[in-house]
């Protein structure tokens, strides 16, 4: 196949952050063994199945009976069923499908607050990719033998109710398969020594040859001190003293006497790093950018690192955390050190294997890190780098992002913060681009705000970033309904007026505090395409918005505030506590979104959709108000009184929609009050009343909608308006220009 070449200094273009998973045994691998039982039960003559060969299962079926044709369908759709529970083959299908509606990068970020090992192939440590990742199927020496074949287990089609499947069975089956068929490899290279993999495998093994030996060894000595010992952890500062340094007599004996695993674990390695450069591949045969997350502070005691490298790179006398009292009791890292230096830039430089652009999660963290003093709960924590010197927090930050793009990586990052750590790290990336670089600047919609109101995206600069919400944050139906499973997310509840203001300013649908948090059961898909069009028609360089983001608003009834797709907490440090287990979401069931590829390639080319930005009127009353054009081709959204359902407002009036005006009464108690369009906004509202024209206001929020229209000539509708309203009802003006 021949890669296709793509331009990415082209502005605008989108990004889909799909959520990373265990990939570490096809589900369709153990449905196909119990389809062809079926088979075989409602057919006997069919003697043997091939399900490798297309067609072949039908081969010699009797289709006589209309019981037998049934069955054959049932058994058919069983065979091509995808759960999207996380297997390499659906991914391969969600990156197929991304592509095909427009999507130019995908973002692969675990879907949990929770980093570490588990929860990506690359979080774990600065070398030695996750084995919870590698699909044993399809590693060559598993392949050619149906007895390692045999021992895969195969995962479950259900999961738990916590929606992580527990991979403890699964790694320890993995460790005994893996050891038999690396015994099996170097029996071949030594037969062969000259073979295409086995001088891949040569040159691998030269060239991470240290790290490799670290990674193994404290694999070995970690998995011997847990077998033997009680009251240890993963964590080696747990460990008997005689094997929490690598350079122990101890450890060096323990290493001799186990020289298989080390080998197993080399082979390990170069196998998932095979299958990850296949992936790589895919993405450049397809023109996509493959987009991964490292995070600041991802380094836990439990890995072979910090292990190796304490006291050079790691300082293990304090801990990182957060200045709102969370400590995540990982070593802290000696940053002003060399070693470190070197640390991060090979972090860097191997990550550079598999990916085209790096997402600096914690970036802020990169800029000064909040120390805790090990072992004393009574210390509150500091910086290491003080608030007021900006200049060293800006300069940190500049280094490491300059260190990435000087290995020809691109890169972006999490800015968010507390007020000057965000401004340091903002003044570093302002400072690169001025230098010739390009990296994006990260907004969260659902974070920048302004006193809880939002600005007009259509007004941000170009290099931009935007985030419909991030890997870390709840759903955007989650958020516009502010509940998450039964639990109400105070985060975005208050104050009252937070989402009327983020559903209205950021997307055009003018809404108020008295609808919202809205109702899951009230929404709908008009409304979710009409939020994706807005989102994506924002004149940044870049829109990124994650797969789960896309399912809900294409699905909002079905999946609603639930769990299924995304059990993140906001603001928490680990979202769920899941020892050994998965960390990531399963993916949305993609092939829903089939009938709907027409609609999404035209969101995701990004063409401009007409946008009202909405502004306040004046008013005097207490009154929660809006005013906005009415740009023809603009969808109208509203909640349709009878049905309660979010929908497209059709217009049936005489007469050219002009404006729409919302007044809302947010108190208890009924109000008297007077509003007026505004004369000092960006948008002149006056100047679309001809004073010499009529107009008709028709309340749409009304049900007995023609009982509720009001006739004004323009003199009227440019002077001050009464309006009175009970408490907690609103007034939702359409403005009609009638002919003459």
């Amino acid at each position: 196949m021949k890669k296709k070449i793509i331009d990415f200094t082209q502005k605008k273009y989108s990004k889909v952050i799909v959520p990373i998973f265990a990939s570490n045994s096809s589900s369709v691998f153990s449905r196909i063994d119990d389809s062809i039982k079926l088979l075989i039960a409602a057919f006997p003559s069919v003697l043997k199945v091939f399900p490798e060969v297309e067609g072949a299962a039908l081969k010699n079926v009797d289709l006589s009976t209309g019981i037998k044709q049934a069955a054959l369908k049932t058994v058919l759709g069983y065979l091509t069923k995808r759960d999207y529970s996380g297997n390499l083959e659906d991914y391969i299908y969600v990156i197929h499908f991304l592509h095909d509606i427009g999507v130019k990068s995908i973002v692969e970020f675990p879907f949990t607050q929770k980093h570490q090992s588990t929860t990506s192939p690359f979080s774990a440590s600065s070398f030695g990719l996750e084995l919870d990742y590698l699909v044993l199927e399809l590693v060559p020496e598993i392949q050619d033998s149906p007895e390692l074949l045999a021992m895969i287990p195969k995962r479950p089609i259900t999961y738990e109710n916590d929606l992580s499947s527990d991979f403890r069975i699964h790694r320890e089956a993995r460790r005994v398969i893996l050891k038999k068929a690396a015994s099996k490899f170097y029996q071949e290279i030594v037969v062969d020594p000259t073979s295409q993999r086995a001088q891949t495998f040569k040159f691998y093994v030269d060239k991470y040859d240290k790290k490799l030996m670290r990674n193994a060894e404290f694999s070995v000595v970690q998995s011997k001190v847990l077998d033997n010992y009680e009251n240890v952890n993963p964590d080696f500062r747990t460990w008997p003293e005689k094997y929490r340094s690598p350079d122990s007599p101890e450890v060096k004996k323990l290493i001799t006497l186990h020289s298989d695993d080390i080998l197993a674990h080399k082979y390990g390695q170069f196998c998932i790093h095979e299958q990850q450069l296949f992936i790589k591949q895919l993405y450049e045969l397809l023109g996509m950018e493959r987009e991964v997350n490292i995070a600041f502070g991802i380094d836990p005691a439990a890995s072979a690192d910090v292990w190796s490298l304490q006291d050079t790179v790691f300082n293990l006398k304090y801990e990182l955390g957060a200045d709102n009292g969370q400590n995540w009791h990982v070593p802290a890292y000696n940053v002003s050190t060399d070693a470190y230096i070197d640390f991060v830039k090979e972090r860097l430089e191997y990550l550079s294997e598999y990916a085209h652009v790096i997402f600096f999660d914690h970036l802020c963290g990169y800029s000064t890190q909040y120390i805790y003093e090990r072992g004393n709960a009574e210390d509150k924590g500091r910086w290491e780098v003080e608030k007021w010197d900006a200049w060293k927090m800006r300069d940190n930050a500049k280094y490491l992002l300059k260190m990435a793009l000087d290995l020809g990586l691109k890169v972006g990052g999490e800015t968010l913060g507390d007020y000057a750590r965000q401004q340091a790290v903002e003044c570093a990336i302002h400072e690169l681009n001025c230098e010739g670089y390009n990296i994006p600047e990260m907004f969260v919609a659902p974070h920048k705000n302004y006193g809880d109101n939002y600005g007009n995206n259509m007004n941000l600069s170009q290099n931009i970033e935007l985030f419909l919400t991030t890997h870390d944050l709840p759903t955007i139906v989650q958020i516009i309904c502010g509940t998450r499973g039964n639990e109400a997310i105070d985060e975005f509840r208050s104050p009252k007026t937070k989402i009327a203001n983020f559903m209205s300013q950021q997307f055009g649908i003018i809404t108020t505090p008295n609808q919202t948090p809205l109702s899951p059961g009230h929404l709908s898909q008009e409304l979710g395409i009409a939020m994706l069009e807005v989102f994506m028609s924002y004149p940044v360089e870049a829109v990124t918005i994650p797969l789960q983001d896309i399912f809900a608003l294409m699905f909002p009834e079905e999946v609603g505030t639930n769990l299924y797709f995304n059990m993140n907490h906001a603001g928490t440090p680990t979202g769920l506590d899941n020892e050994m287990k998965n960390f990531s979401r399963i993916l949305p069931p993609i092939q829903k979104l089939e009938p709907f590829k027409d609609v999404l390639k035209d969101i995701f080319s990004r063409t401009v959709k007409p946008f009202d930005f909405p502004e306040r009127l004046e008013e005097c009353g207490g009154f929660f108000t809006w005013i906005a054009c009415i740009t023809p081709g603009r969808k109208m959204i509203f909640q349709n009184p009878g049905t309660k359902k979010w929908e497209i407002f059709k217009h049936t009036e005489k007469g050219r929609p002009v404006l729409e005006m919302v007044v809302s009464n947010v108190a208890a108690e009924d109000r008297v009050g007077m509003v007026k369009l505004p004369s000092d906004k960006q948008i002149d509202y006056k100047g679309q009343v001809d004073f010499a024209k009529i107009y008709k206001l028709v309340d749409i929020s009304r049900n007995d909608r023609d009982n509720n229209i009001y006739i004004k000539s323009g003199e009227e509708l440019l002077c001050e308006m009464y309006i009175s309203l009970k408490g907690n009802t609103d007034h939702h003006f359409v403005i009609y220009e009638m002919p003459d």
